[in-house]
């Protein structure tokens, strides 16, 4: 990559940003997940999967830098022709790593979701979505490898070939995939809503939930640098936009899904910081089989102390609550752990006690 293309540089430099931001992040969940939880899933499986394709979607944008985005058509083409055929090249396989990595990061989020929540209600309309995004990937994968027929046709031109209208295939796709955002978004919502939680918490796990509106903003952002390079008569020059949006949407969406899974690493490093925010508060509990409501309406309150060199919570259940609240200790305490995923387990281990093995539930153990 020459220096007399500073359009194609800058489309590398920020997409590798973003590539640094998102690998920490899947690197610190799945050590969050297998070392420290111990409770690792398909989810895992997913967001690595969707995090090899971004991978390899930066490789291809990097050949298509190198084969003229950012440069004038018409300079192009001067210099070598041979340039823009290899562009298409790269083109179509970024197209189809795109919305690969976009389909994995969108399952890792739904099969998330069926770990954590067990209303049944709920779980139909998790697989339901996962469905549908499968569903749809598959679409937009094959849709993009046979966009043109022969297939060779995407980047040479034959006379008697057969294509797909790329400015419908592309908005088509994109307008699937932010309504499909905002469903994952909004899933969880009516759950979190109905739980017995102090406003403040009960905002901060919405907020959680709903990382995912960042990457539905980078979409729609996107939309009109699609709008753009539909439009153009100067693809490689115009494709600049295009391929900065999309590589940032894809990483964004790796991001977002990962950061709820790293706090438990962050907690280790921060303990301080990153403390229980209802600490010394009052706060009503959830039960881990309904993730919802059904737990003891009697307050408790949490305090933080070190035990053994490790930062324990004690409970303290009011004397007049129910007795089975306050456990076996004479003095009425519990002692339990907390990971910093709001998982609360007894004071020796350190593994997830959820059958869900989820990092969203308050996991009160009744000893």
């Amino acid at each position: 990559m020459s220096s007399s293309n500073p359009r194609g540089e800058m489309v590398i430099v920020i997409s590798v940003v973003f590539l640094v931001f998102a690998a920490i992040c899947v690197s610190m969940r799945v050590y969050s997940r297998l070392i420290v939880l111990k409770n690792s899933g398909w989810d895992e499986v997913a967001i690595v999967g969707s995090f090899i394709c971004s991978i390899i979607l930066l490789g291809f944008t990097d050949g298509e830098v190198r084969h003229g985005v950012g440069k004038r058509f018409d300079v192009v083409m001067a210099e070598n022709p041979q340039d823009f055929t290899d562009y298409l090249k790269d083109l179509w396989w970024a197209i189809t790593f795109y919305n690969a990595s976009l389909t994995l990061t969108k399952a890792s989020i739904l099969l998330q979701y069926l770990r954590v929540f067990v209303s049944q209600g709920v779980r139909r309309t998790c697989w339901a979505a996962l469905a549908f995004v499968a569903a749809y990937g598959i679409y937009t994968i094959t849709s993009n490898i046979f966009a043109c027929i022969p297939v060779s046709a995407f980047w040479s031109p034959t006379p008697d070939m057969r294509c797909i209208s790329k400015k419908f295939s592309w908005f088509f796709n994109a307008s699937i995939n932010i309504l499909s955002d905002i469903i994952i978004i909004a899933l969880p919502i009516p759950t979190l809503n109905s739980l017995k939680l102090p406003i403040r918490q009960k905002i901060m796990l919405m907020v959680i939930f709903a990382l995912g509106g960042f990457v539905c903003l980078v979409s729609v952002l996107r939309l009109q640098s699609l709008y753009v390079i539909s439009n153009s008569t100067d693809p490689t020059y115009d494709n600049v936009g295009a391929s900065i949006w999309s590589n940032i949407e894809v990483y964004m969406g790796i991001i977002c899904a990962s950061l709820p899974a790293v706090k438990p690493v962050l907690g280790n490093c921060f303990p301080k910081i990153l403390s229980n925010a209802t600490r010394n508060g009052t706060i009503n509990t959830f039960n881990t089989n309904s993730f919802k409501n059904q737990i003891s309406s009697r307050p408790i309150r949490l305090h933080d102390v070190d035990i053994g060199g490790k930062t324990v919570t004690r409970v303290e259940a009011d004397d007049r609550g129910n007795p089975e609240l306050r456990g076996s200790n004479s003095n009425g305490d519990i002692l339990i752990t907390t990971s910093m995923r709001q998982d609360v387990e007894r004071e020796s281990k350190f593994e997830s006690r959820s059958q869900l093995g989820s990092e969203k539930d308050l996991i009160i153990q009744h000893h």
